[in-house]
């Protein structure tokens, strides 16, 4: 089946309860809905995805707009997984960055998804999270 899609690179009208709750469905860390709106609003690029009126997939990148690029919140509704949605998303969010490292977050278990845009593991990469045990739970750390 077909799936019309609108694709939004601009916080211009989003509902942020809605990026909220598509978050929370996709397992990710949420926020109170003002910090993921600063954050999605202080990023350099956005993708929001909707299929009609409700929001099935987004992501963000931050950018030093000299060699270093940063993806976060990269979501899919659960239901419009497996439908290329996640692709298109990390698609238009790399275009234009190909002079950049670009690191990101993988949810444990999607790096293989990852693996098929040239994102490969780092040996020396470390975080410093706010939530040690949230971190350690979901896997994001030893």
């Amino acid at each position: 089946m077909f799936m019309e899609l609108t694709i939004q690179k601009n916080t211009d009208g989003i509902n942020w309860n809605d990026v909220k709750s598509l978050l929370q469905r996709t397992d990710m860390t949420t926020y109170d809905v003002e910090l993921h709106k600063k954050a999605f609003e202080n990023s350099a690029k956005v993708i929001f995805i909707y299929h009609g009126d409700i929001l099935i997939g987004c992501g963000r990148l931050l950018s030093d707009f000299a060699y270093q690029s940063v993806i976060y919140d990269v979501a899919v509704d659960v239901d419009s997984q497996g439908k290329g949605i996640g692709k298109m998303i990390v698609k238009l969010l790399t275009e234009g960055e190909e002079d950049k490292n670009i690191i990101l977050y993988a949810t444990p278990g999607k790096e293989e998804f990852y693996h098929k845009f040239g994102f490969r593991p780092s040996k020396t990469g470390m975080c410093r999270f706010i939530d040690v045990e949230s971190a350690l739970e979901k896997g994001f750390i030893d």
